[in-house]
């Protein structure tokens, strides 16, 4: 897939778990005997972070194989994960592989049956997720996003110029031509991007050098009239919106011809169901 998740990260989140020693398995003496452990979808979803899930048990001493990938569908009851070692490798790596496996195919799952309502009426539209992932955990919440079949709108502050009304009180009027020029003439070449609230500011914004307009909150019926008269007047233009778009009203933003559907509702959904079972091996 291309993003890397490295295992620093996958360390803090077995060691979240673990501070010292499992006490249950310690005290029931079984440590050094060896078992398997098998991960199973009680329910369908699209699996994500897959590999960071055997990844985990890896680390705690297991061999671990996976046996989906990121991004295919698993179905009901569907063995998506096998684990063999000592029990307590298996112990040690058990919830944390389980719950963040489960809470990152949510988001995969969310994601993808949101393209799938807004692409049967807009083809081509594409599903963006924002930055604003729970803080410490924005690389696996890329990857599940990326496994559903989503983008990233920005991944940071760093990879792309924005301007927010919060940017532009600092300006003097007019203030979005004035944004949109210093931070063309400081770009490096780079495009530069304006939320706005209406027709005129995006035909302002577009005007002064912007290569991408995102409407925040707009109406899906005066969005409709904005997306056409700026197709006609700015045909290159980059159109999208932000702002309260879940899996409910996805279709009505899709249908109004934007290029881009900026949400951040996935990093919000249901974990899917997933369970654990072991055996002696």
């Amino acid at each position: 897939m291309g993003l890397v998740i490295s295992d620093s990260v996958l360390e803090r989140i077995l060691r979240e778990d673990v501070h010292y020693i499992d006490l249950t398995t310690y005290s029931l003496g079984i440590d050094d005997l060896m078992g398997v452990a098998r991960v199973y979808f009680r329910e369908p979803g699209v699996a994500a972070c897959i590999e960071e899930a055997a990844r985990i048990y890896e680390l705690a001493g297991a061999r671990a194989e996976p046996l989906v990938r990121s991004g295919e569908e698993g179905e009901r009851n569907q063995l998506v994960l096998e684990a063999r070692g000592k029990a307590s490798s298996l112990h040690l790596a058990w919830r944390a592989s389980q719950t963040m496996l489960s809470y990152m195919s949510g988001v995969a799952t969310y994601t993808h049956m949101m393209i799938g309502k807004a692409r049967r009426v807009n083809p081509s539209v594409v599903i963006a997720t924002t930055r604003q992932t729970p803080p410490g955990a924005r690389e696996l919440y890329f990857k599940a996003v990326i496994s559903g079949g989503g983008v990233i709108h920005r991944q940071s502050l760093s990879d792309s110029i924005l301007i927010f009304n919060n940017h532009l009180v600092f300006f003097e009027e007019p203030r979005v031509k004035n944004a949109v020029q210093m931070a063309v003439s400081r770009s490096g070449g780079r495009g530069v991007g304006v939320e706005v609230s209406s027709l005129d500011e995006a035909i302002d914004a577009l005007s002064a050098g912007a290569y991408y307009i995102q409407f925040d909150r707009a109406e899906p019926e005066s969005l409709s009239l904005w997306v056409k008269e700026l197709r006609k007047r700015f045909p290159q233009a980059i159109i999208g919106v932000a702002g309260g778009i879940t899996l409910e009203n996805v279709e009505k933003y899709a249908s109004t011809g934007v290029d881009l559907i900026v949400t951040s509702a996935p990093y919000r959904s249901r974990p899917v169901d997933i369970t654990t079972k072991m055996e002696k091996a």
